[in-house]
């Protein structure tokens, strides 16, 4: 199998070079950066706007940072796929936006909100931030599929230039 080498025991494993780490790990550490950065963007914007009531705004400021930050984690998942040079441009795009959400979003939300860290962490809690992984996982496999999608033109592109010449 390309890619793959046999181990001792005979199972085989996913050789270093298969995985532009580097990249996957810059376009992490960018998605996490864009996703809090819209996500405080969006609510700054929902707690600008009039509201008719507690309710409303509680749920206008919840969405808006919600999707702030599902917007952010696609950009940078689009950018890691456009970015990497080996691998799966798919996979580098969701690996780094489900790491953002994992190493920084999740603790980001975990540590803003107004509830206390115990109840955060109980069962009901990371059932709640499981279920916002797939909801964030959607926006990264968007972002991937739309980044490799702009990628694989930009690159037949550049292969049909190569060719006139």
């Amino acid at each position: 199998m390309a890619g793959h080498t046999p181990d001792v025991t005979g199972r085989t494993t996913l050789t270093k070079d298969r995985l532009d780490l580097r990249r996957i790990a810059l376009a992490t550490a960018l998605a996490a950066g864009l996703g809090v950065a819209l996500a405080v963007v969006f609510l700054r914007h929902a707690q600008a706007t009039s509201h008719v009531g507690p309710t409303s705004a509680t749920l206008d400021e919840a969405f808006s940072s919600f999707l702030g930050a599902g917007i952010g984690l696609a950009l940078g998942s689009a950018l890691g796929a456009l970015s990497i040079r080996r691998g799966s441009r798919l996979a580098a795009g969701v690996i780094a936006g489900i790491a953002a959400y994992v190493l920084v979003l999740a603790p980001v939300l975990v540590i803003t909100d107004d509830v206390a860290l115990a109840e955060d962490l109980n069962p009901g809690g990371l059932v709640f931030l499981a279920f916002l992984l797939l909801a964030f996982g959607v926006f990264a496999v968007l972002g991937a599929t739309v980044g490799g999608f702009i990628a694989s033109f930009m690159h037949r592109d550049r292969m049909q230039k190569r060719h006139q010449h």
